[in-house]
């Protein structure tokens, strides 16, 4: 049950309420699609006929009040609709933080990754201004467009002397100081590099994964159940979906990126254990904070409120750079232990009511652990933009 509040009369009971009652304790049947109950009456969706849902978020400051099958009760406030963001504190237990911390160890936690920490055969030249000569800003996106390194000025001028580029010592790199210039030699020395100044990486964390259509474990079982009632998705896509448990150490952080790739018809999403010519896709994240932080951590939203967005500026400003400058932010949500936070990736296409275009004012990431550490987890709901591809999944999961 969903209860929602002006947040000038956030909990007054006299305060004229609108109420939705929507449950997806989903008996999700193979044939007729899901069940729920809807003002106390059960209703099934046809599997053609079911649509994603998207929570209205109101105005900033509005408290939805949500009253789950267990008896516990939820309280999500909206911080933020553009984009669109849902707090809600005590998401989970305390020993369900724990529980899942105790689970990613005894996993095995493994330094995190980007899909562009690999090794390339060339790299773009960022020459942003057409003058044919790369100044210390162009290399610098040049080297984080390619490689997901994150350089300050002088990193860049030591490599150029231990690289011997920069024959005149001007800090350009003209197109005659390019001639001996080796993509594979500049990968070996980041390489290397990176060994001694792992925090220049965009992402410096460990992660476990967890999937919950392998899974036998009770708690999750019992967390996914209350993800699905919250965000009004029945059980069998949050099934489908990934969950990550993260832990970033001293400067432990994530520089600000989308969760999520842009449609793209001529590229398939991405499947579990297929990670190469294909596209990421997360309909929405839910954010977990697994315990507090020290200092530092919070979840930053630089485009968050930015009358329009131009990649070109953000790019030269380095906007993304968290690690450094996380504190220009206007908004950034605390690392509170049991708290989720929850974004959506993409809007709903509405002529399919499945995933459609990304929400680029969704860029956000991990400010860097100041004192600490910080443990969090990703709950991404991963659908594909042709919605029968979704449903085939669907019918086969509910098939097993």
């Amino acid at each position: 049950m969903l209860l929602k509040m002006s947040a000038q009369k956030k909990i007054c009971s006299f305060v004229f309420l609108l109420t939705i009652i929507l449950m997806f304790n989903a008996e999700e049947n193979e044939e007729d699609g899901f069940c729920y109950k809807k003002d106390g009456v059960s209703e099934c969706v046809s599997l053609q006929n079911f649509n994603l849902t998207r929570l209205d978020g109101g105005q900033v400051g509005d408290i939805t009040e949500i009253f789950l099958q267990d008896g516990k009760t939820l309280q999500m406030e909206t911080l933020n609709t553009r984009p669109l963001v849902f707090e809600i504190p005590d998401f989970l237990s305390d020993e369900e933080c724990e529980h899942f911390i105790n689970v990613a160890n005894n996993i095995g936690m493994k330094a995190s990754y980007t899909e562009r920490q690999t090794t390339q055969k060339g790299i773009s030249l960022m020459d942003i201004n057409s003058d044919k000569k790369l100044s210390l800003a162009e290399m610098k996106l040049t080297i984080e467009n390619g490689f997901d390194i994150y350089l300050e000025d002088e990193d860049v001028i030591e490599m150029y002397k231990l690289m011997k580029i920069d024959t005149n010592n001007d800090n350009f790199i003209t197109q005659a100081e390019m001639k001996d210039f080796s993509p594979q030699k500049m990968a070996n020395y980041l390489s290397d590099f990176l060994k001694e100044h792992p925090e220049k990486h965009s992402r410096y964390s460990k992660q476990a994964w967890l999937y919950p259509d392998q899974s036998t474990d009770e708690v999750f079982n019992l967390v996914q159940k209350r993800v699905s009632e919250v965000v009004q998705l029945p059980m069998s896509l949050i099934q489908l979906s990934d969950f990550q448990v993260v832990n970033y150490g001293i400067n432990g952080h994530y520089n600000a990126h989308l969760d999520s790739s842009h449609i793209r018809k001529e590229q398939q999403c991405c499947d579990r254990g297929r990670y190469s010519k294909c596209r990421i896709c997360r309909y929405m994240t839910i954010l977990f904070y697994l315990n507090d932080v020290d200092d530092g951590g919070e979840t930053a939203f630089p485009f968050a409120n930015k009358d329009s967005i131009n990649h070109t500026n953000s790019h030269l400003n380095r906007v993304q750079h968290l690690y450094k400058k996380c504190h220009e932010v206007d908004l950034r949500v605390p690392a509170e232990k049991r708290k989720a936070i929850i974004w959506y990736n993409h809007f709903i296409d509405e002529s399919t009511g499945w995933m459609g275009d990304i929400d680029e004012y969704t860029l956000h990431g991990g400010c860097p652990v100041k004192a600490g550490e910080k443990w969090i987890a990703n709950f991404w709901i991963k659908t594909n933009d042709e919605k029968s591809i979704d449903l085939d999944k669907i019918k086969n999961l509910l098939m097993k």
